[in-house]
């Protein structure tokens, strides 16, 4: 059987020779985050346990969920981000942004992510990282899908970047093992970009991991994704966001790794002229007690790239998709606040949640503090926009502006989801 084994106060090195010295074979190392993977029967698993300064965890399965759905209304969320990037002279397109996006590769051949993949790993059987499952493309797409005009589909920053790094194979399915590797070589793309001076908006230096997957939250903190997740954070300074899962409505049915407190877990609302939690939307709380999601946005009805040609499109709900949307929505936040206080302003959600509630909306009859359905709510975006800029327009003006803008957007010719 396969094993992940976490450092707890030893080096790599020394996780390494532990393992080989009870007979593990076929040892793969992590290069930043202090894991090694390996096979061992279940009495050298046991006997590896006792070891001081590591622990041992089976390998699990993790998996990515959608829901097809009928074509798109005339007016879309590409639509919405359209208006919402146009307010700005010039507009906004994420521009600085780089998001890697771990999932079952990406087909950057497709019209609207030709020139938007810059790097590409794969960490699957699987031959090659092109998305032949169909789950990461279209979750490139909402990220950076790059036709703009109004009427013609986008995701939510076109101007942003994507590093595929291909975790989930081509019959949709990941382990521990590929998500970490996946993870390390992100914090290692970062780590190298610092070493080599570039700045955080060059496009080889990642600023988020997306990972619309998930496995079943065991509330065992010392997960080895969700160490992964937490050094990628904490150590890398890197934005990990997650999809909540759609096994809602039941109460802790939040997916591991959005269950992670470092995490942000991203839930989904019905795109619609009301803020309405999605149904299939997972709610918290996790296993241990955390409040989760973190945040809502809109992940029904989507329209988005399709793995299968160029040219085609398709329409699907779930967290999935809502989780992409919020990476994505990073660039235009930190675009605008770049271009009002330079180029060293940055933008973390890590951070962002502690003023949350005031940049959040969501039903009256939420609960007022972030709740197990909404989190902290819907981010809006006319008010963060608006807080985060200098124009020329009075502040007040610029906000309210910006929320009519979205509101009337909203209003007009959506449906609700499934």
């Amino acid at each position: 059987m396969r094993y992940a084994v976490i450092s707890k106060g030893l080096s790599l090195e020394q996780l390494e020779a532990e393992a080989k010295k009870l007979g593990a074979t076929d040892v793969k190392k992590t290069k930043l985050l202090s894991q090694v993977f390996c096979e061992l029967d279940e009495a050298q698993a046991t006997k590896l346990t006792a070891v001081p300064g590591l622990a041992v965890k089976l390998i699990k399965e993790y998996k990515t969920d959608q829901v097809m759905t009928e074509l798109p209304p005339v007016e879309t969320i590409s639509d919405v981000f359209y208006l919402l990037r146009s307010y700005f002279t010039p507009p906004l397109t994420g521009t600085g942004l780089t998001v890697a996006v771990l999932d079952s590769g990406v087909r950057k051949t497709h019209q609207s992510l030709r020139n938007k993949v810059v790097y590409e790993a794969n960490f699957t059987d699987s031959p090659s990282p092109d998305d032949v499952f169909g789950h990461g493309t279209q979750v490139a797409f909402v990220v950076a899908g790059g036709m703009h005009a109004l009427g013609e589909k986008s995701g939510v920053s076109p101007g942003a970047s994507i590093m595929n790094i291909k975790v989930i194979s081509d019959e949709g399915l990941g382990s521990d093992e590929s998500i970490i590797l996946g993870i390390d070589k992100v914090c290692d793309l970062a780590e190298a970009a610092r070493r080599n001076g570039l700045w955080p908006t060059d496009d080889l230096y990642p600023n988020v991991v997306n990972l619309s997957l998930g496995g079943e939250d065991d509330g065992d903190e010392d997960n080895p994704v969700r160490e992964a997740c937490r050094q990628a954070s904490l150590v890398y300074g890197l934005d990990v966001v997650a999809a909540a899962g759609n096994s809602g409505p039941k109460m802790t049915t939040m997916m591991l790794p959005a269950c992670e407190p470092e995490v942000i877990a991203v839930g989904a609302i019905e795109t619609n002229d009301e803020v309405i939690v999605w149904e299939k939307s997972s709610r918290g709380p996790t296993v241990q007690g955390e409040t989760k999601p973190d945040f809502v946005i809109w992940g029904t009805d989507l329209d988005m790239a399709s793995n299968k040609n160029d040219e085609e499109y398709v329409s699907k709900s779930g967290t999935s998709f809502a989780a992409p949307m919020l990476s994505g929505l990073t660039g235009l936040l930190w675009e605008s606040g770049r271009r009002a206080y330079g180029e060293a302003w940055s933008f973390r959600w890590t951070e962002a949640r502690q003023f949350a509630p005031y940049f959040s909306t969501k039903p009256a009859d939420a609960p007022v503090k972030k709740d197990n359905a909404y989190g902290f709510g819907l981010p809006a975006m006319g008010t963060m926009l608006g807080q985060v800029s200098q124009v020329s327009a009075p502040a007040d003006d610029m906000t309210s502006a910006m929320n009519m803008l979205m509101m009337m957007t909203m209003m007009t010719g959506m449906t609700g989801g499934i």
